[in-house]
């Protein structure tokens, strides 16, 4: 019995907002049945002419390619059924088609790993979890594990690569390498989780088909003293909350470089004897180093008689009691307003280099080596634990080192 699979706009079931719904039409002996794509379109983005090679049933939408790929999956499933059950019904195509409702779908698993991991802490892996499902979801619908195939992921990787028109005409680009690998990485580990709970045949990742987008070595940005100097020699208004980000970033950099996660949760039982000890959340190592002037001046700002040892040291967090994982999100919050603010400061200090929190540590490195400080202070003010970790830190900030060779030949033209 000869089957026929043809994607169909079904403009008779306009939605109240005016979508169309997009249903496969499995057609045997001129008579047909409709299976559901749950797309939803506008007339305008339907392509008749779209055909299985170039999957270009769907056009002018963000979505288009997740769309289109969903659709030649749906297609591609028919066709295995009907190879694996020989004179088979249209009627009982869409009968299989519907029979997986006790299949574990793959953004469902994704969430509820992403909560184990909030509940064990790992705050940062819990948001990278869901950001990526949201991702894989958005490309694919919310399909079952064994629906994806090595070429599936090849495709994704290709998807988040892309730059995507916005519904509201502008461009979003497309992922960066190194994002496109860590969310990779994430989702391997779902999908390496639910191989060993039995969810799937076969993993796809483990197939020699899958192709790993390839990491690209970036160069570690990081401003120059007189850059820092710049930006210490702003005027502010005292109180301002880009008042509070300058302090946060230069005490920072006066401190060899803190993460804002471990700054946010500074106390006042960090500072003893004219020192700042604490442990650093990345870590988990203990930091210790001496408070210079710069340093000391900053948190002068903030030391009030009333406050206790258990106290936070900056107004970031609020005080009131929260859970660890309560306090973590609200710093993760909190960084994304604060380098938006750095991008102020940046401007009016006439910087070019874009800013975020994390420079300050590079900056500290740069200058730190700069100043011919040993390679063993510099670790430790870092808090690197191997040597090595050290000479590639300060390796990838060796085009600086370039810089100041070449201005101290320009400056020396000339002399004899």
């Amino acid at each position: 019995m000869k089957t026929t699979i043809t994607p169909y706009l079904l403009k008779r079931r306009k939605t109240a907002d005016g979508l169309y719904p997009v249903y496969l039409r499995i057609t045997q002996n001129r008579s047909y049945s409709l299976y559901s794509t749950e797309i939803y379109i506008e007339k305008s983005m339907w392509n008749k002419k779209g055909n299985f090679i170039n999957r270009n049933w769907i056009k002018d939408h963000p979505s288009a390619d997740a769309w289109n790929n969903k659709i030649f999956r749906i297609w591609n499933e028919i066709n295995r059924i009907i190879d694996e059950n020989e004179g088979i019904g249209r009627k009982e195509i869409v009968e299989k088609l519907n029979d997986d409702t006790d299949s574990v779908k793959i953004y469902d698993y994704a969430l509820q790993h992403a909560e184990k991991l909030n509940d064990e802490g790992k705050f940062h892996p819990h948001k990278q979890t869901k950001v990526v499902a949201e991702k894989f979801k958005e490309y694919a619908g919310n399909i079952t594990f064994d629906e994806v195939t090595p070429h599936m992921l090849n495709d994704f990787q290709e998807y988040l690569a892309k730059d995507k028109k916005l519904e509201e005409g502008s461009i979003k680009e497309g992922n960066h390498p190194n994002t496109i690998v860590s969310n990779m990485v994430k989702l391997k580990a779902v999908f390496k989780k639910a191989m060993k709970e039995g969810l799937m045949k076969e993993n796809p990742f483990d197939s020699s088909v899958y192709e790993q987008t390839k990491k690209v070595d970036t160069k570690k940005k990081a401003l120059s003293i007189e850059q820092i100097q710049s930006i210490e020699d702003l005027k502010l208004e005292e109180g301002s909350q880009i008042w509070h980000v300058r302090n946060y970033f230069m005490f920072s950099f006066w401190n060899a470089g803190i993460r804002f996660t471990d700054l946010t949760f500074l106390k006042w039982k960090h500072i003893k004897d004219g020192r700042l000890t604490y442990s650093m959340g990345k870590t988990d190592k203990q930091k210790d180093i001496l408070l210079t002037e710069p340093a000391k001046e900053i948190l002068s700002y903030y030391k009030d008689e009333t406050d206790t040892d258990q106290d936070f040291i900056f107004p970031i967090l609020p005080d009131k009691k929260m859970t660890v994982t309560g306090y973590k999100k609200k710093a993760s919050s909190q960084n994304a307003i604060v380098n938006e603010k750095l991008k102020d400061l940046q401007k009016m200090a006439g910087i070019d280099t874009n800013i975020s929190f994390h420079i300050s540590r590079h900056s500290f490195a740069r200058w730190a080596k700069a100043k011919g400080l040993s390679l063993d202070f510099i670790g430790k003010a870092l808090a690197h634990s191997k040597r090595a970790t050290t000479e590639q830190y300060l390796e990838d900030l060796s085009e600086y080192d370039a810089d100041s060779e070449l201005e101290r030949l320009v400056n020396s033209r000339g002399q004899k």
